[in-house]
């Protein structure tokens, strides 16, 4: 049995390790704003395993943590999951695409159904844009998401 490849010899995902700032906003199906709040995301490679903690702020004051690990499956591909709710209900595949650009599909754990796509563009050394389709069981848009971020420091590369 072969041994998975290392994490860090990735093309993409190493790019991403360090903290980011930005900001998140998130329209409905009628591409109306319903949300806005800001997001800290800290990542880094450690042990072949992508982690990952993002710290949301939002206008009124409240915060939330959300964690995520990643592990190896195949050359540039990672399997994402989340202990925390509501994130530990669906399984999140991460593909490296190109030198900069990597595509997550995220299915219902329950039902295998599709719920999300979101593609992370690299659009240089420390600024990146994310966009997100969410998607309803039937397949139909739920909404979209949009996520400006910078990064703010790389001393967490591993």
């Amino acid at each position: 049995m072969s041994e998975n490849p290392q994490l860090s010899n990735f093309k993409v995902f190493p790019k991403h390790t360090g903290v980011w700032e930005g900001t998140w906003t998130i329209l409905n199906a009628d591409f109306q704003e319903i949300q806005r709040f800001t997001a800290v995301l800290t990542q880094k490679i450690e042990d072949n395993q992508w982690r990952q903690t993002n710290l949301q702020t939002y206008a009124n004051g409240k915060s939330e943590t959300q964690n995520f690990v990643g592990h190896v499956v195949g050359e540039g591909q990672v399997e994402i999951e989340s202990p925390d709710f509501p994130f530990s209900n669906y399984k999140t595949l991460a593909t490296e695409v190109g030198e900069n650009l990597i595509v997550f599909q995220v299915w219902e754990k329950a039902t295998g159904i599709l719920r999300a796509v979101e593609t992370i563009n690299l659009v240089s050394e420390n600024r990146r844009i994310r966009t997100t389709q969410s998607l309803t069981e039937e397949g139909k848009l739920r909404g979209v998401m949009v996520i400006l971020e910078q990064k703010i420091d790389s001393t967490v590369d591993s």
